[in-house]
């Protein structure tokens, strides 16, 4: 597993796929889709968004996607996610995000150089040694950067780098909320922060994957991720081309993208953490929107990769006896 792979990881906590693509009897599905039957006796909608990558949408784009617009038109409610978005109004796991901040402070002893150990031996040349300094040294502001080995480092410059980029963007769900509200539709959530932001941060203070690697190859994983994605941008690059697959509202044809960059290892086999970002977060959303879905017409918007796989939001309404069919495009 190389650097850029293990950061793109990361990175795509909020997007990246875990299990297969919907069946090949579904031909080109997009991302909305209709819930119905089950004594429900109003249509509601199941609309995956895109978040987290850090493209800047427009409401142009956002309605591009087939029948959005409409089906909005429709409904009296819109439940969000909620997690960790700060309007959600939910409780923050404030446990998980105190241990994180101490943990960035005085990341313990495991994450510290062993003794004798130096970042300048570790590299083939002084030019990657003197860029790696000077980035750990001058941006992010360490004189003693050096006492703190590589995996740290690619946890903290991922964290960062992921606030920045969510700083900036403007995401699906940003758009339609502001679009909700001004059509004063009612808003909901489907969950909780508490456990979301304790899951991720446990991912990215998590040792097991890179502690078996000897520390001149994680030396050099850290400069081509200092070098290749945070100097060049590449990562933002890569990452516009998702959003441009996620706009042809294909989930076939997005699900082969992410397969085909071959960047997310372990996609096809989800472990612990995504398993309980993914799957296990389904099953708690589930009873909500059976809930919500009973008492009015609703759209659930949720991050899009909860819409993929055997275990998706759409398997688990249709083994509860709902009909749930994609809004085909024009």
């Amino acid at each position: 597993m190389n650097m850029k792979q293990t950061i793109i990881t990361f990175f795509l906590a909020l997007i990246t796929l875990t299990s297969t693509a919907q069946t090949k009897s579904e031909e080109n599905p997009g991302w909305l889709w209709e819930i119905s039957g089950n004594g429900i006796t109003q249509k509601s909608y199941l609309f995956g968004t895109c978040h987290g990558d850090g493209h800047i949408f427009t409401k142009e784009e956002m309605f591009s996607i087939n029948g959005l617009e409409t089906a909005l038109g429709k409904v009296e409610k819109v439940l969000f996610e909620g997690g960790m978005d700060s309007t959600a109004n939910t409780e923050v796991d404030k446990e998980a995000i105190e241990k994180f901040i101490k943990w960035l402070k005085n990341p313990g002893q495991e994450w510290m150089m062993p003794q004798g150990t130096y970042y300048k031996p570790l590299y083939d040349t002084v030019a990657h040694f003197n860029e790696v300094n000077k980035f750990l040294y001058y941006k992010m502001k360490d004189p003693e950067y050096w006492k703190k080995n590589p995996g740290y480092w690619f946890s903290k410059l991922t964290i960062y780098e992921m606030l920045r980029q969510k700083k900036d963007e403007v995401s699906i769900d940003r758009l339609l909320k502001e679009e909700v509200e001004k059509r004063s539709i009612g808003v909901g959530f489907v969950e909780k922060n508490i456990g979301v932001s304790g899951t991720l941060f446990s991912m990215l203070t998590d040792m097991t994957s890179i502690d078996t690697i000897p520390m001149k190859r994680q030396a050099n994983m850290l400069y081509h991720y200092i070098h290749d994605v945070l100097n060049n941008d590449s990562l933002f690059n890569m990452r516009g081309g998702i959003s441009k697959a996620y706009l042809e509202n294909d989930t076939c044809k997005f699900w082969e993208y992410i397969r085909s960059m071959d960047a997310v290892p372990g996609a096809e086999s989800a472990d612990d953490n995504n398993h309980e970002i993914l799957h296990d977060r389904n099953l708690l959303w589930i009873p909500v929107i059976k809930e919500n879905i009973a008492a009015r017409p609703c759209m659930i918007a949720v991050g899009c990769r909860h819409l993929l796989g055997r275990e998706s939001l759409i398997a688990l309404l249709r083994r509860d006896g709902y009909t749930v069919t994609p809004i085909r495009k024009n």
